[in-house]
């Protein structure tokens, strides 16, 4: 049990480090996406989107809090949705799972400290 420890400490270490560098350009490119071209969500929601001609419909989904917040979703469901895209774009590929791992992250780290801190 002694080996645990280290084991732990090291793969804790590297999603917290993963997490802390992936999340200044993933703020940047968010921002830029929110604020930017709305061109840029719709070809997210074209190739992700279970039905992106509904989902366009209203303009309410193209404030930026919305499109930020689909970007978010997208992200945190990639593993389950990906094969919707219709793209053969490595770039989106790599940008989607680099996301999905970056928030991922978060997440693992975060209900690891609670879960410790709570033993």
């Amino acid at each position: 049990m002694e080996y645990i420890e280290p084991i732990r400490i090291i793969i804790l270490g590297l999603l917290g480090f993963y997490a802390l560098i992936w999340a200044i350009p993933a703020s940047i490119a968010g921002i830029v996406l929110s604020l930017g071209d709305v061109k840029r969500i719709i070809w997210i929601d074209k190739q992700l989107a279970k039905n992106a001609d509904l989902l366009h419909a209203n303009y309410q989904n193209t404030l930026p809090y919305s499109i930020i917040s689909r970007l978010i979703n997208y992200c945190l469901t990639y593993p389950f949705i990906r094969h919707r895209s219709t793209t053969s774009s490595l770039k989106f590929k790599v940008l989607m799972w680099a996301n999905t791992l970056g928030f991922w992250c978060w997440f693992v780290v975060a209900i690891y400290a609670v879960i410790y801190r709570l033993l």
